[in-house]
């Protein structure tokens, strides 16, 4: 019989996980490469495929500039390479948290 607290529960983490790994590709190269080629697969589209990653990669940019220009270059450096450095690690939380809820929905058909 399911358990419907290990189902809540897995499906809480695996929703953690998801929305971690969301947070961390805000600041990670990978993550803005796949938010290109989603926006390429929304559009339907595989023509100006350069473009649209070349529009993913201004905007990241321009955030960049936009905090160079109030915070001065050494601090936007530290900044965004500390957001960078941290994104790594959420990712891989991010993961272990989706991992972990997937085996509490499965504990809860299979064991308990």
């Amino acid at each position: 019989m399911q358990n419907p607290m290990w189902i809540a529960a897995g499906g809480v983490l695996v929703l953690i996980g998801l929305l971690l790994m969301r947070w961390a590709s805000r600041y990670d190269a990978a993550g803005i490469a796949v938010d290109a080629a989603w926006r390429m697969a929304k559009t339907g589209s595989t023509t100006g495929a350069r473009d649209e990653l070349g529009r993913v990669v201004d905007e990241q940019l321009a955030d960049i500039r936009a905090d160079a220009a109030r915070m001065g270059h050494a601090r936007t450096a530290v900044k965004h390479g500390a957001r960078f450095f941290i994104a790594r690690f959420v990712t891989i939380a991010g993961l272990i948290f989706i991992v972990l809820g997937l085996a509490a929905i499965a504990a809860a058909f299979l064991w308990v």
